[in-house]
């Protein structure tokens, strides 16, 4: 089954908006403070989403190569990723947080792009690791600006 692509990246954009709109409801002067969810701050979460972007620009680069493997990543490897990338979230402004998330989510799109078919595979890559994503982060973004 080949998927819609123009709806998978409007999903993509709707979802980073709202994201950033989760994120801009929070004071400037708190965006970079843990505490969104545990050790996290927004800038923390939005980077974070950025890198899961780029990662899978990344995986669909490889399916339009045909050097994709999909082969599960043992949790460890997963968290080594997460830890990494708060570890250098935490040494960047919001500004710059942005910044490289906005690059990182772009690399998604354009793999998305470039792609001679949208299978399920690189659909649910797509899915999974953007929009399904951010939502995840924006109502957690949410309940922080709600909070403060």
């Amino acid at each position: 089954m080949t998927a819609d692509r123009q709806e998978l990246l409007r999903r993509e954009e709707a979802a980073w908006s709202a994201l950033l709109t989760a994120a801009e409801r929070v004071p400037a002067e708190l965006r970079t403070v843990a505490g969104v969810v545990p050790d996290w701050s927004v800038s923390d979460l939005v980077f974070h989403s950025g890198k899961y972007a780029e990662l899978t620009g990344q995986r669909l680069e490889q399916m339009a190569s045909g050097t994709f493997v999909d082969e599960e990543q043992p949790q460890e490897q997963w968290q080594a990723m997460n830890d990494g990338w708060a570890e250098e979230s935490k040494s960047l402004t919001w500004e710059q947080s942005v910044a490289a998330a906005e690059a990182c989510r772009a690399k998604a799109r354009s793999a998305l792009e470039a792609l001679s078919e949208v299978d399920d595979t690189a659909a649910s890559w797509f899915s999974d690791e953007t929009f399904l994503h951010y939502a995840e982060h924006t109502d957690e973004i949410e309940r922080f600006a709600d909070s403060t």
